[in-house]
């Protein structure tokens, strides 16, 4: 009867199977060493990354309250600027109602002087007179021919009464006052015959209303 020993080829096998253990171990060390260092590497990066986030926000931050700052500043001098504004209004106006009537008066006197006429800019008054031929002053015309009883004004409105020679010389009157920059919105009211007492010469009375600019 053959034997046959088997216990050294296990003992080789028992000891090529420890070796075998070994290197696995060693391999996950090395694998776990790897993955802590990719970890540490990715950590370090992550945080460099929200430092320079945080610093950014704050940046930002900072820009935006300045911002705000600014725009409070505007403000203040929006509103400054609107009272400067408003307070040249008022001293405006009350230089017009000061000096206004004065020139009304100035202008009416020119009107109804001989050789005079309204005030009127030129290039204005060539585009009228190319619409309408008729639409200027009549140089030839004679004031004293009109003349005023009432000339009444409150809040640059105007009422105006007089008298004419004729129907001809109240529409020159009220053609010069329409043409003129002192007056606007000229409507003749009514006209009427009428007898003068002292001379009984017939005259035309008129009323108008307008109003004027200052």
């Amino acid at each position: 009867m053959i034997r046959i020993n088997l216990l050294p080829g296990a003992r080789r096998q028992s000891a090529s199977g420890g070796g075998g253990s070994q290197g696995w171990i060693i391999a996950y060390l090395v694998a776990a060493v790897l993955t802590i260092v990719v970890l540490v590497v990715v950590y370090m990066g992550k945080n460099r990354e929200l430092e320079e986030q945080v610093t950014r926000n704050s940046a930002l931050a900072s820009q935006a309250d300045e911002l705000e700052q600014q725009s409070a500043n505007i403000e203040a001098v929006r509103a400054e600027l609107e009272q400067s504004r408003q307070l040249e209004n008022v001293v405006s106006e009350l230089q017009r109602a000061r000096y206004g009537p004065t020139a009304v008066l100035m202008e009416m006197s020119r009107i109804l002087s001989v050789g005079g006429g309204p005030t009127v800019d030129p290039q204005r008054l060539e585009e009228i007179r190319r619409r309408n031929p008729l639409a200027g002053v009549n140089a030839n015309w004679d004031p004293r021919r009109l003349w005023l009883r009432e000339f009444r004004e409150e809040d640059r409105e105007c009422s105006v009464t007089g008298q004419g020679r004729t129907n001809e010389d109240v529409a020159e009157f009220l053609k010069r006052l329409t043409l003129s920059e002192k007056f606007e919105e000229v409507r003749l009211v009514k006209t009427e015959h009428t007898e003068d007492n002292e001379t009984g010469l017939d005259l035309i009375a008129f009323e108008l209303d307008c109003r004027v600019i200052y």
